[in-house]
Parts: C-alpha cells; sequence; structure tokens
C-alpha cells in the first residue's frame, strides 16, 4: 500500500482521496492529499438537482455528430433517463438515470457504450467536509521559494506572460474577487462544469468552500501587485473552470464538460490547461470493468478534442508515494462507496488514472525545497514527465505559498502545486511563440528541463527518469532563445 496515505489515514485526504495537495499553516502541517458541442435547451439554468437513487452515466455514441447524438438522446429518454449534456463532437452523452439505467439503455439504436460514473447515487449539492487552511498575514511579495527554483524571476526579463494566453485552473474553483487574482481573472472564460454541463450564471465557477482551485490559480498567475504573491506567469489570464462538485468531488461527466470547454475557448487565448485532481471514484480506472472503461473512454475523447483544438493539458502526478509504472494494488476504490474503508482491490499496468496518465498529457512530480523527490511524490517511468516545486513542509522544509480562501494566503505542498508551476512556464512560452501547438510546448519543456540526480529506487533509461521525467521545468530555459 502506498505509504503517504498509510501514514495520515486519519486526515481528511484519505476520507475524500482526490485533491493532492497539503495545508502548511502556523500551527502545524495539515496534510489533505491530492460549452458542450451543441446546447440541451431542455435543461433549466443553475444546479441540476437529482433525485434520491438517482444516477449518473455517461453514453457513447455509435457516430459521432449530430444524428448519433439524437439516436442516443432518445435511446436515453425511451430508457426513462433524463439528458443532461450532448458533446456531438466527441460522441458523449451524460444522462441520469436510475440503477436499471445501464442494462435499460445498452443495445438501443445508436449506443455504443453505457457506464455509471459512480457506485453511489448523486447527492443534492450541499456542504463541503474539506478543511480550511491556516491564513498566512499578507506577505507583501515576500521572496517564493518555488519561483526561484524554477527561474521565473529571470524568465521576467524576457517575458512576464501575454494577456492574450489564458490558462484553464481545471479544479475545485477559484475565487476571483481575491486581490492577487482578479487583475487577471477572465471570467468570459470561465465555467462551472460539476454537473456535467456547462453553467455561468452567479459566478458559479467559485468553489463553495474549498481554496484549492484558488491556491492553484495563484501560483500559476497571480499578478504583480505589491501585495501578496507573485505567479509564474503574471500577466496571463487566468479562467476558472471548475469541475469539482460542493464535496470536491471529480467525477468523470464534469471531466467531459470542462475539457468541451478548453476545445471550444482555445481560440479566444484558452491555450493550457492545469489539472490538479485526479477523478472520483475510481482512482485507478481499469478496462475489464465496464463502468470504469466508458468513464475513461468518456475522458479520453473530450481530452483529445481539446488537444486537438490546441489545448495543452498538465496534470499532478498524485501524492500517494506510488509507482505508477508498476501497478500491483487500489486501496482507495472506490471512494464513495457506503462502507469505508474498502479493502484493497488487485490492478495491473492496463489501469490509469485520469487525467494523470491520458495520451498527451504533461503529469507532472514534486520536488522539495531541497531540490529532491518529495516523499509523497509518485513515481513512474514513462509516466511521469517533468518535475516541479511541490514542497515538503511535512518533512522539514516548506510548503508553498499562495493565494487562499477570504483574500488570504495559505501554504501548501503536494504535487497539486508542482504542476501549476509547469502549467505558469508553459504559459510564459505560449506568450513567446503563440503560433506553437500542445506537442511543441511539451517538447519545449522537457527539452529545457534541469536534469536532477536519479538516486536511492529511481530508474532511468536515457534522458528519462522515474522520479522527475526529463528533470526539473526551467522558466529561463522555456523562454530564452537559443537554449
Amino acid at each position: 500500500m502506498p505509504g503517504w496515505f498509510g501514514r495520515y489515514m486519519c486526515m481528511w485526504a484519505v476520507m475524500r482521496m482526490r485533491v493532492a495537495i497539503a495545508m502548511v499553516s502556523a500551527a502545524g502541517v495539515v496534510l489533505l492529499g491530492t460549452v458542450p458541442t451543441r446546447a440541451v435547451s431542455a435543461a433549466p439554468s443553475g444546479s441540476v438537482e437529482a433525485p434520491a437513487e438517482t444516477y449518473s452515466y455517461l453514453v457513447l455514441t455509435r457516430e459521432p455528430g449530430p444524428a448519433g447524438t439524437v439516436l442516443v438522446e432518445s435511446a436515453v429518454r425511451r430508457a426513462g433517463g433524463t439528458v443532461v449534456g450532448a458533446y456531438g463532437r466527441i460522441g458523449v452523452v451524460v444522462a441520469h438515470g436510475g440503477p436499471g439505467f445501464a442494462a435499460a439503455v445498452r443495445g438501443r439504436p445508436g449506443v455504443a457504450r453505457v457506464g455509471a460514473t459512480r457506485t453511489a447515487p448523486i447527492a443534492e449539492r450541499g456542504g463541503s467536509s474539506a478543511r480550511a487552511g491556516g491564513a498566512v498575514a499578507d506577505p507583501a511579495e515576500a521572496p517564493q521559494w518555488n519561483l526561484a527554483m524554477v527561474h521565473a524571476d529571470e524568465a521576467w526579463r524576457i517575458t512576464e506572460g501575454s494577456p492574450d494566453v489564458a490558462v484553464a485552473v481545471v479544479d475545485s474553483g477559484v475565487d476571483d474577487r481575491h486581490p492577487d487574482l482578479a487583475p487577471n481573472f477572465d471570467a468570459e472564460l470561465s465555467v462551472d462544469c460539476s454537473t456535467g454541463r456547462p453553467i455561468r450564471e452567479g459566478a458559479a465557477w467559485r468553489a463553495p468552500r474549498s481554496d484549492h482551485g484558488t491556491h492553484v490559480a495563484g501560483t500559476i498567475a497571480a499578478a504583480r501587485n505589491g501585495v501578496g504573491v507573485v505567479g509564474v506567469a503574471p500577466r496571463a489570464r487566468i479562467a476558472a473552470v471548475r469541475i469539482g462538485d460542493a464535496d470536491t468531488m471529480f467525477h468523470a461527466e464534469a471531466s467531459v464538460c470542462g475539457f468541451v470547454w478548453l476545445a471550444e475557448h482555445a481560440a479566444r487565448g484558452l491555450r493550457i490547461a492545469n489539472h490538479s485532481y485526479y477523478n472520483d471514484p475510481w482512482w485507478l480506472m481499469c478496462p475489464d470493468d465496464e463502468d470504469q472503461a466508458v468513464a475513461y473512454e468518456g475522458i479520453r475523447r473530450a481530452a483529445a478534442y481539446a488537444a486537438e483544438r490546441g489545448v495543452l493539458s498538465i496534470a499532478a502526478a498524485g501524492n500517494d508515494g506510488y509507482d505508477l509504472a508498476h501497478k500491483t494494488v487500489d486501496p482507495y476504490s472506490p471512494n464513495d462507496a457506503a462502507s469505508r474503508p474498502v479493502p484493497p482491490r488487485p490492478v495491473t499496468d492496463a489501469c490509469r488514472m485520469a487525467p494523470a496518465e491520458l495520451p498527451g498529457v504533461v503529469t507532472v512530480a514534486a520536488v522539495g525545497t531541497d531540490g529532491r523527490r518529495a516523499g509523497y511524490s509518485n513515481t513512474g517511468l514513462g509516466v511521469v514527465d517533468l518535475a516541479g516545486p511541490g514542497g515538503n513542509g511535512s518533512a522539514g522544509g516548506e510548503g508553498v505559498l499562495s493565494t487562499a480562501r477570504d483574500g488570504g494566503w495559505a501554504r501548501k505542498e503536494g504535487t497539486s502545486m508542482a504542476a501549476p508551476a509547469v502549467s505558469g512556464v508553459a504559459a510564459l512560452i505560449v506568450s513567446e511563440h503563440p503560433e506553437w501547438g500542445p506537442d511543441t510546448i511539451a517538447a519545449r519543456l522537457a527539452a529545457t528541463a534541469l536534469r536532477l540526480p536519479c538516486a536511492g529506487s529511481c530508474t532511468a533509461s536515457g534522458e528519462v527518469d522515474s522520479f522527475h521525467g526529463h528533470g526539473l521545468v526551467d522558466a529561463l530555459r522555456a523562454v530564452r532563445p537559443g537554449s
């Protein structure tokens, strides 16, 4: 069993098991872990409410496009279900139905596959069990070790990023009212996808309780305004793509909606997307289970669509101290089961974590203030692409200082903090080379990364290793001509 979760079984991260972070407060360390193609006019604005014993499903169409989508929508309704969102370009329909819905719709005209996105019924949107982080007094742009580690301050002599470039924080939501985020926040590019369809009314992209996405946003592009903190790309725009529900659960239908939103807004500058989460309720999605296979395939289609439209996605590797290249057991899934803890289940390398193991996604591990792999960080030769500063306050170092709830600041640690450093550097690259596509940006990140020692249980193959991938992201090298 991965050691990180084993050591902190009493913490909220284990109960929620998703967002790969840790909060560091003044009192100590608190570990917290880790537009549809065609709008559905029948759906009302605001939250999607579901009665008891209603489940969420992804239905894959046999043929992408309007004709295939219409067939599946008809099949959903004939089976007693409700269409929540239809994404015809990628052949995915989000539906709600009872426990027998999958069996009732399977085999109907136009339906290729169907799977439930969770094992528990949809709950009414309510409060979150997330814990608040310890507030930090206004640091007045105090030194940030994470920025120095990736040479962001030196890169600013070349570029601080461009307001023509927006970075999507695909997460729990972002507080656009925070003084460090408001100057760069783009409300027109922001959305709430947590129900599986886009909602924009009432600043729905703000998180009900969690400030995880707000912290991530600050690392990427907090403004240089003389107070608080500064992001890696302080002149880039920030867009909130909220996919976490009120209980900070990140389900497949929300990810599908989020990736499609990215695709449909890439032409407006939404070129980089940060994903510091994994999809619930399955830590690993396995192809021999139809529900998990359909969920993974739906997310994969949506992510591929975003990449085709020019969006580079960057994801956290996770905080489980686990080798993702040698999977043997999944001790956490499903994390929405009525009885907890769930017994470990055997898995193989055919099982995948989403979004970290989606094709084309840049996966980021974490190092601490000493530049060494953080003990909590997941590893994996061929899985981890890069490393970033994630902090190690629980091991005597420091967490990453960034924006937090109520207009404040907090230190947190985790691969969730490492990934946004890479996303910020990617925004600097796009600012200098707006014509580059996702593959070219990813290649630049890899080619200019700083190689780190591969010691201990680290394994290497050529220029890549299991702890750091191509190495530590380097902002200066990434934007400096000739590097």
